[in-house]
């Protein structure tokens, strides 16, 4: 847990240090153009810890039923997924445009935390 704590402290403090003095340069970011949209990487993350656990959850009532659902299994965990991923593009289509890029910015850092613990972790998984 220390570990985590750690690695957050880091990326605030170089978040602080490298994007204060952006934004203190007086210019605003530029005005986007369209809807803020999740990135690909996080639409991959969600399909994937969704489609996991629909599928779980589907195999622990098809024993629970004693029921064969392997021909519904692969239809009713694409649906579940497409649909969670539609449900968070419409919230992100709903965000004031004035919010689109503190938005963005957080979606990015997002995927840039998780991307950092996922090297951290493929690393250490190689020595």
């Amino acid at each position: 847990m220390k570990k985590i704590f750690r690695v957050l402290f880091v990326v605030v403090i170089l978040a602080a240090v490298f994007a204060v003095p952006v934004f203190a340069q007086g210019e605003n970011p530029p005005a986007p153009t369209s809807p803020v949209e999740l990135p690909v990487e996080l639409q991959a993350l969600l399909s994937a810890v969704i489609g996991y656990l629909v599928t779980q959850g589907l195999k622990s009532l098809a024993t629970l039923l004693k029921a064969d659902l392997s021909g519904w299994a692969a239809v009713i965990t694409a649906s579940v997924v497409t649909s969670v991923i539609f449900f968070f593009h419409a919230i992100l289509s709903a965000v004031p445009v004035e919010a689109q890029p503190s938005v963005a910015i957080t979606l990015t850092l997002i995927v840039s935390i998780l991307g950092a613990f996922g090297v951290h972790s493929a690393i250490k998984g190689k020595k």
